[in-house]
This record gives C-alpha cells, structure tokens and sequence, in this order.
C-alpha cells in the first residue's frame, strides 16, 4: 500500500518553469505532496482556502497581487505556514523581511536573483525547510510569565544584591531563528527611548536579508538599529543586528568583532558564539534573551551568562513559532525567567532597573 503524503504543499510562483521545477523537487520526498499552484497572489489566496495546504511556498513579485498581499491576507483569512521563495536583490531581501513581519515562516534565497536551474541545488534546503514549516502550529498570546522548569532557576528578578562588573553598563544579546524576524518586529519597537543598555541581535539569517532586517527595524523605533560593523563600539542605547553569515564576538573594550567561520551553517551568526564573548567581559551585567528558533543555538550561551552572574530570559512555548531554542536553553538549567512575548520588554525594563545603571558611556574609560 502506498503511504500518503503527509505535507501538502501549495506552490505560488508566476513562472511556470519555476513552478515545475519547485513541484520536482517537492514531490522527489515521498512525505510531500503538490496539492495546487497558482501564478499570483489572488489565485494563492483563493487556492489557500479551497485547497487547506499544509505549507505554502511563496514568489514575492508577481502579478495582481504580489507575496506581500498574499502572505497578509492568508495570514488573516486561513493562517498557514508560508516559505518565501525570494532573490538576494535589495528589494526582493527587503520583502522577504517584511513578508516575515506578515507572519512567513521561513524564507529560501533563490540563487542568481531570477528563474536558475540553480535552484536544483537547494533540493535539500527546500525539502528541509518545508517539512519544518509543516509542523509549525498557529501561535497564540500568553497572558504571564511563568518559572522556569522545576529543578530550574525561579522566575524571579535579578536579586538587588547584584552588582556591575566594573567597566560595562547592561548589554542584552537577543538570539532568534525560526520566527525569529516576526518577534523582533514586536520587540525591538516596545523597548523605551531611553534604553540604559545595548542590544546584539543575533538572528540566523544570510547576507544581505540581515541588512534589510536592521533597515526594517530602524524604521519602527525610535532607537538606533544599524548592521553591525567590525570594530565599531557597543553604545548605550543602540540596537546592532549582526551581519549574516558572520560570527561576532565583543572585546574587552566593548567593540564588535566580526568574522567569516571555517563552515557556513543554518545556525550562523551564532548566538553562543556571542553571548559567550559579552558574559566573558561584561559578566554581571550581561542579558540573554532566547526567543523563538530551531536548534540548540542559544543553550551554550545562555549558560555562560548564567555563570557569569547574568541574567537570562527564554520565550515561553506559547507565543514561539517553533519552541525549540528556548527549550533547549531552559534545559540547560541557565534561564531564570520563561517569559511571553509580549512581557519581555517590561520583564527587561524591571530587570535594568533593578541593576541600578550608572551614567555615562557603553563602556568607561580604560
């Protein structure tokens, strides 16, 4: 008896070879299963309904209606899983970024910017990346935060008894992956103008989509965002998403190092990789922040903080697209508070407070 496909996949793309060639390579995994394509955003919306996929691969510029609509209205009429299928031109990057803020799931950079035979190559990227959005589930609103497992840290603040480390004023590395660019778009607008930390952010993500995202996130806050620069001083009040494909780690005297690994990987940047080199020199006053991601990125890292006398939060299960980094972090026994989305910021804002920030720069002076 032949065994049913269990992913139904809904391929939008206005190019038929592009079309073909995507149900190809999905239908090369007996787990998957082309149920329906369309060639423009009204026909994605309209086939979204009729034929409830499993996941949705998604163009971005097409006919009609574009990614951008389709991804917005699926998500509010049928919420699905969608995987964007999107050049590495700026314009394309930039609607990838926004289409994620739209609640996409996943992107895949489709090589040479325009229809390639190169995309065969990416076969087990896309298979990959599908079956995950498969078993992504609709998220929904936590109402508190909760304590971390039983055996775990409690959920409680920083203890006042807490002290700074000498030459650092609070630094929060944030680590996200999977669902990761959609949380931020909450995130990073809520934290206050007058932020007595800086932030790393650390989301898996290639070049140059991590350029649109900072650009994306600079648009909605009145903080500084920027892509992070080799050599460049961490500042109080400044929000530094690290460039893709790049793992960074900060000096002594607070400036961003950055460099090319031996081995590109899905996990790069790489949040341990960072949040092990801010716990090293900031210590006491170093924040991690685990949010939503595939993996175990995040778990070494949140332990280094943790022993280092900082503080570490995790998203909780509820408000997480894919429960898999904060997890695997609380595991690590290193996170005191799992938190919802939606409380992080004020959870954050207590915690700053409660350190008792001292004026002045980043850094002081050596």
């Amino acid at each position: 008896m032949t065994r049913k496909a269990s992913v139904r996949v809904l391929v939008v793309d206005d190019s038929r070879f592009m079309r073909d060639l995507l149900c190809r390579i999905l239908t090369s995994d007996p787990e998957v299963e082309v149920v329906g394509v369309a060639d423009n955003g009204l026909d994605a919306v309209a086939a979204a309904a009729a034929l409830a996929p499993s996941v949705i691969t998604m163009d971005v510029n097409m006919p009609h209606a574009d990614g951008l609509v389709a991804v917005e209205r699926i998500m509010a009429e049928r919420p699905t899983p969608i995987v964007m299928i999107s050049s590495q031109t700026r314009s394309e990057s930039a609607a990838a970024i926004r289409a994620l803020s739209l609640g996409a799931v996943d992107f895949i950079p489709k090589p040479g910017g325009s229809v390639d035979p190169g995309l065969i190559n990416l076969r087990e990227e896309i298979l990959r990346k599908v079956k995950m959005a498969a078993r992504i589930r609709p998220i929904r609103n936590a109402a508190a935060a909760v304590p971390a497992p039983r055996g775990r840290a409690t959920a409680t603040a920083p203890a006042p008894t807490r002290t700074a480390s000498s030459k650092w004023t609070p630094c929060v590395v944030i680590a996200a992956s999977t669902g990761g660019p959609g949380a931020l778009f909450e995130l990073i607008p809520a934290l206050p103008a007058g932020l007595q930390a800086s932030v790393v952010i650390v989301q898996h993500m290639p070049a140059p989509y991590t350029t649109q995202l900072a650009s994306a996130l600079a648009a909605r806050t009145a903080l500084v965002v920027k892509e992070a620069e080799d050599g460049e001083r961490l500042e109080r009040g400044g929000v530094y998403v690290m460039p893709g494909s790049r793992n960074a780690s900060v000096t002594a005297d607070g400036r961003i190092v950055l460099r090319v690994p031996g081995r590109i990987v899905d996990g790069c940047p790489s949040a341990d990789v960072a949040m092990a080199s801010v716990a090293r020199h900031a210590a006491r006053q170093s924040i991690g922040i685990v949010l939503t991601g595939m993996g175990r990125d995040g778990a070494e890292g949140a332990t280094a903080i943790r022993h280092a006398g900082g503080l570490v939060l995790a998203q909780d299960e509820a408000s997480s697209m894919v429960y898999g980094m904060p997890r695997a972090a609380a595991e690590t026994g290193a996170v005191h508070m799992i938190v919802p989305l939606n409380r992080i910021v004020d959870t954050l804002s207590a915690c700053l407070r409660d350190l008792g920030v001292a004026r002045g720069g980043f850094v002081h002076a050596s």
